[in-house]
């Protein structure tokens, strides 16, 4: 097959360089996106911070940043702008429900950003931690730990059960696994080592009382669910350092900071019922 070759004259190769110039800038501009943004969809600007948050969030759950998770949030993002807007498109946005919910959201979300800008402008200092981690340590320093196990059902009759098939010889761990809705399930049901003061009284009145062991003669009923409960043994307490404690102990005076000031804010607020 005979190859077709182009010839241009010296006018005619400068008129479609111009022509081909003004294709290229004319689709840059119509694909130019605004600054701070990576896509626009039907016109509307997607954040190029989006990207950053979504990275940073899948960063914290294990993932590694790469081209690859980039390209998967990239295209996420878009698809979801496209849904949005359908969704604004046919009004589903409008009606009295999707109003209240939106309401809802937007008052989570400002309680967060109030309570985050309160903690980062109020941190905890290291010397408080230390002191709160010695009165803990001087209160506990007597007291008997207790290593348990548990299982957390939503019904009484799921519980005895489940307490049926333990005193039959099924493993604790097996079942904690199986059926149990505490997060202990992922450890076969085991809690670790604590003290009676760091646990609801329900349970800690019978754990004191139960044999190294041995199965709580019954379920116990707290707000979680239904408790089956083994002690696994004991010990005298054992007092962890500063820095194994630090978190734990950061994590309850946060709690607490916030409760202080929610209480604040609402004994200045004008409330009618």
């Amino acid at each position: 097959m005979q190859t077709l070759s182009l010839k241009f004259s010296v006018a005619s190769r400068a008129l479609f360089i111009a022509l081909s110039l003004s294709a290229v800038c004319a689709g840059s501009l119509a694909q130019t996106k605004p600054p701070g943004a990576f896509a626009t969809v039907n016109g509307v600007a997607v954040p190029q911070s989006l990207i950053d948050t979504n990275v940073k969030v899948n960063i914290a759950q294990g993932q590694r940043d790469s081209p690859e998770l980039r390209q998967v949030i990239q295209d996420e993002l878009i698809n979801r702008e496209i849904l949005a807007q359908e969704s604004a498109r046919l009004g589903l946005d409008k009606t009295n429900e999707a109003q209240a919910q939106w309401a809802q959201v937007r008052q989570t979300f400002l309680v967060e950003l109030l309570l985050n800008d309160y903690m980062a402008r109020n941190p905890i200092p290291e010397a408080t931690l230390k002191t709160e981690y010695e009165r803990q340590m001087a209160l506990m320093k007597d007291q008997q730990q207790y290593r348990l196990s548990l299982i957390v059902t939503s019904t009484e009759e799921q519980a005895k059960a489940v307490l049926a098939r333990l005193r039959k010889g099924e493993a604790f761990a097996k079942l904690a696994t199986e059926t149990s809705l505490d997060p202990s399930k992922k450890d076969g049901g085991n809690v670790g080592w604590v003290v009676p003061a760091q646990i609801l009284p329900a349970i800690s009145n019978v754990m004191v009382n139960l044999a190294k062991g041995a199965l709580a003669a019954a379920p116990i009923q707290t707000p979680a669910g239904w408790n089956i409960l083994k002690l696994e043994e004991t010990r005298p307490f054992k007092a962890p350092t500063f820095d194994e404690a630090k978190n734990d102990i950061r994590q309850m005076l946060v709690q607490k900071q916030r409760f202080d000031y929610v209480k604040k804010l609402r004994e200045n607020a004008k409330v009618v019922q």
